[in-house]
């Protein structure tokens, strides 16, 4: 059991005394064999995360908690406490989120203090605009592409805007609520970057009976964070559930539809054999195959979908074609895609998908047909070879 779950996924630290928490069940490098996924790793300013198949991995303790590990994962795998920001008892006027290399003096009195603002993800600004009335504004001090966490001028354009796009197909007003004033400060007023690391009682209490009588043995946090997490299996999308759920909230409440820029689309062309290949990669479960009677079928669920794109890469007949905003529909469910006809192989007497409902599609599955082909190839070789002697 995790230290805390959400959304039903258990989520545990990955190292003792840092803010840094995961959720293998969400993780793509951990749930799907072959997976190549790093965005996590590749954000790190700190080359303290490292990812391989089966774990995610903190190397040391130089995290500085940032938050831009986590806001690079593509299901929300990763959370970094303190990056989320939270709905205020109270609010002002606006509600101000500062980096918190702004010093005490410097910061506005509404103001929400966060890591980094590199660490803002789409779903928490949603669940933070939604939740208040007051209007969100992202303080720019001008330091972010010289600091060593941020690296650009603006670490947190890419969520301001999708929170901002989502929001205006919804509800333009809501997404007004959501701004981004620059206000620079001199560089030299900048706090220094300091190490995300915080006291443990339980770990200082640890250490304590350990320099005066030894009870209790030392434990290695670094062999911790690189135990090998098992349990492969379909990734659950705790981004894309997120951003769904309150866009559908906002949606209900303005009297607005989800936009269909978030549902992406898949169409299958002339070609398709059925073979299942894209089922079987599909991270999340969004394609998968159906089996009713003599017939079998290919289903699309665009809620499940996180558009990564497996499924057009490996399709062996190139008739799989991802479209990762939609073609201007919103499904309200699972859609079947294509259907073709169950057979019994002549040859093997293994079931295999016909061409077509319509035809007979053959009589032998499509690993036979290309045997006999190679035989009678290899035949024709043999005579041809015999007549010239």
């Amino acid at each position: 059991m995790g230290i805390f779950t959400r959304g039903g996924i258990s989520f545990d630290r990955l190292l003792d005394g840092d803010p840094v928490v995961f959720a293998p069940d969400s993780c793509l490098i951990v749930r799907r064999a072959g997976m190549s996924c790093g965005l996590c790793r590749d954000a790190c300013p700190a080359g303290v995360l490292s990812g391989s198949e089966y774990s995610i991995t903190l190397e040391g303790e130089g995290c500085v908690g940032c938050g831009l590990c986590a806001a690079a994962c593509p299901t929300g795998a990763l959370m970094v406490e303190g990056c989320a920001p939270q709905v205020p008892p109270t609010a002002g006027d606006r509600i101000v989120l500062e980096c918190r290399r702004v010093g005490a003096a410097d910061r506005d009195p509404d103001s929400i203090v966060l890591p980094c603002l590199g660490g803002l993800a789409t779903a928490d600004l949603l669940d933070l605009v939604a939740g208040v009335e007051a209007p969100v504004v992202v303080a720019d001090r001008g330091w972010c592409a010289d600091c060593p966490v941020g690296r650009v001028a603006d670490p947190w354009r890419a969520a301001v805007d999708e929170t901002r796009a989502f929001l205006r197909a919804v509800d333009a007003p809501l997404a007004d609520g959501l701004a981004v004033a620059s206000r620079p400060l001199p560089a030299n007023r900048a706090e220094p970057v300091v190490p995300a690391l915080r006291p443990d009682k339980l770990r200082d209490r640890r250490a304590l009976l350990r320099g005066l009588i030894g009870a209790v043995e030392p434990r290695d946090a670094l062999a911790e964070s690189r135990r090998v997490v098992f349990g492969r299996g379909l990734v659950a999308s705790l981004n894309r559930r997120r951003i769904l759920d309150r866009i559908r909230v906002v949606a209900a409440e303005s009297g607005g539809n989800v936009p269909a820029s978030l549902m992406p689309a898949v169409k299958i062309a002339d070609g398709c054999d059925l073979n299942g290949v894209c089922a079987a990669i599909c991270p999340t479960g969004a394609l998968r195959l159906g089996d009713i009677g003599d017939t079998i079928s290919l289903e699309f669920d665009s809620a499940g979908c996180i558009a990564c794109g497996e499924c057009q890469r490996v399709c062996p007949s190139e008739a799989l074609s991802l479209w990762p905003e939609g073609d201007g529909t919103v499904p309200e469910g699972p859609i079947e895609l294509v259907a073709r006809q169950a057979k019994i192989c002549a040859g093997c007497g293994d079931r295999f998908v016909a061409k077509s409902i319509d035809d007979g599609g053959g009589e032998v599955c499509p690993f036979c047909r290309k045997s006999m082909e190679i035989m009678q190839g290899m035949s024709a070789f043999r005579s041809g070879r015999a007549r010239a002697s």
